[in-house]
């Protein structure tokens, strides 16, 4: 019985973690047809439908707030440029994320109590699976944000070679970018088309180009910002800086390609010596020290 009462609670959480990640296209969803029904004719006299309220927003006021008060602010803070830094901003906000850690807490008890019941050996496993569920959501988010910023990078140098055709061509900075983001889908496209949004909201390009190098954690991201800032302060031509800067984010990808090829042997020793050098003794000695076995028993 306890068991079963534990496997529909764990079924009952994870539909709530599901919704909870999907909450941001239904949103939207409701919002357009909203706006249908607002723009066909409607009946004279007819009362609007009434909205009933889902599960989601029931539960998850309440568990947002109990994760915001159990994280500090600076969490939260490092923890919402996280999720832009991996690219979930749109659709998933910190207080999400941390009602989703909630959920995936209470899944991990609720399991560990229904597998071991209530016993010591059952509340260790739901520790250790609670530890899990606080931990692995963070590794995941900042696996997810270094792979975004490498695939940024390794977009950077092609991007930069593009502007710079541009402007030399005599397009405006902030044209050679409109120019530029309106044919890719990358995701480096995608935060330069943040950083123009900024621009035509009234933000200044300092300050928008900052709040870029903030949210991508990368290095030739924060160098190419840099050069940016540094050639708007003096005056100096940017074609010439950004075709230079390309160069050198080549060489340096290409020096970064030897150094890792460099070290591969030295990697692979271990595994060679742990691994394939004892099977290839057996294979190869096997046989004697067999047959030498039966020469010394006779």
């Amino acid at each position: 019985m306890l068991l079963l009462l534990g496997l529909i609670l764990c079924a009952a959480s994870l539909v709530l973690a599901v919704q909870v990640v999907l909450r941001p296209r239904t949103a939207r969803q409701e919002t357009l047809r909203r706006a249908k029904q607002y723009a066909g004719a409607t009946e004279a006299g007819r009362p609007a439908p009434q909205e009933r309220q889902s599960i989601v927003d029931a539960i998850v006021p309440v568990l947002s707030r109990i994760a915001m008060r159990v994280t500090p602010r600076v969490q939260r803070d490092e923890l919402q440029s996280r999720l832009a830094a991996a690219g979930l901003t749109p659709q998933l906000t910190a207080q999400q994320f941390l009602a989703v850690k909630t959920v995936l807490g209470i899944i991990a008890i609720l399991f560990a109590f229904a597998v071991a019941g209530v016993s010591p050996r059952g509340f260790l496993l739901a520790l250790i699976l609670a530890a899990g569920t606080v931990i692995g959501p963070d590794f995941v988010l900042r696996r997810v944000a270094l792979g975004r910023g490498a695939r940024i990078s390794a977009d950077l140098p092609e991007a930069i070679d593009q502007i710079v055709v541009s402007l030399e061509a005599g397009l405006s900075f902030d044209a050679a970018l409109t120019f530029y983001t309106r044919r890719g889908r990358s995701p480096l496209v995608r935060e330069l088309r943040i950083m123009l949004s900024e621009m035509r909201m009234g933000e200044g390009r300092s300050e928008a180009l900052r709040r870029l190098a903030e949210r991508v954690p990368s290095a030739d991201m924060r160098n190419f910002v840099q050069t940016l800032l540094q050639s708007e302060g003096v005056g100096m031509s940017r074609a010439g800086i950004l075709a230079a800067q390309a160069a050198d984010l080549r060489h340096r990808r290409q020096a970064d390609a030897e150094e890792r090829a460099h070290k591969a042997p030295v990697k692979m020793l271990f595994p060679l010596l742990i691994f394939i050098m004892p099977v290839m003794f057996v294979v190869i000695l096997g046989p004697a020290l067999q047959q030498a076995g039966r020469l010394l028993g006779r």
